[in-house]
């Protein structure tokens, strides 16, 4: 280590690192037209999105189908067709970030991704955008609750080797700052994401960012 003020860095992916937003609201509309289900605005979206796949899923189902497995499975097998084909139609990283990633890498930082989108999904993404930047690239596992849980936490921090008091978790939602404060990290939250500072603060983030760049100066980098 350089002098950097933390050994490790965890970042969430959708809205953090990740402008997944379009992308993910494309595949269900479509699913919902596919339906004849009401449809969604864009910005809806943000408050949609977060925990997981499933619970994403369940949002956009009329509530006269919730609670019916059969409808589910189905709108699940066709949301997952649909987004695999068009995950990267729209998405791109946010501005600045590939060059905090590199900067906190040169400072010797270790950078790793934890988030509730499906692991079978945010791997290629990860790789597609960012290449080999992370050691360790963890989504959501049908053996682990999601995040905010503390089990898929402590199993990333087990991966890295890492003390939870020289990890930092930045994510741009309230989630995420409880996934953080669950498992004993400080948190700073990504307002350039898909919530904004109003909710990072309110749910207790220990830093506030409002753009990637901001992260080096606070990581010490």
């Amino acid at each position: 280590m350089m002098n950097a003020r933390f050994t490790h860095i965890v970042f969430d992916l959708d809205g953090t690192i990740l402008n997944t937003l379009e992308d993910l609201a494309c595949a269900c509309n479509y699913v919902c037209e596919l339906h004849g289900w009401p449809t969604f605005p864009l910005d809806a979206y943000r408050y949609k999105v977060g925990n997981g796949m499933l619970k994403l899923v369940e949002r956009i189902m009329p509530a006269e189908y919730l609670g019916d497995e059969t409808m589910f499975a189905q709108v699940l097998a066709e949301f997952h067709a649909r987004y695999a084909e068009h995950k990267e139609d729209h998405t791109a990283p946010y501005p600045g970030i590939i060059e905090a990633l590199d900067s906190l890498r040169a400072a010797g930082i270790t950078l790793a991704v934890l988030t509730n989108k499906d692991h079978d999904a945010a791997l290629p993404l990860v790789e597609r955008f960012f290449g080999q930047r992370f050691a360790v690239v963890q989504g959501a596992l049908a053996a682990f609750p999601p995040k905010p849980a503390v089990p898929i936490t402590r199993y990333v921090l087990d991966q890295l080797g890492a003390d939870p008091q020289t990890v930092l978790y930045v994510g741009d939602s309230n989630v995420d700052v409880q996934t953080g404060h669950n498992a004993g990290l400080l948190v700073a939250g990504a307002a350039w994401g898909f919530r904004g500072a109003t909710e990072l603060e309110e749910a207790g983030a220990d830093f506030i960012l409002e753009h990637p760049d901001e992260l080096i100066a606070l990581a010490g980098a």
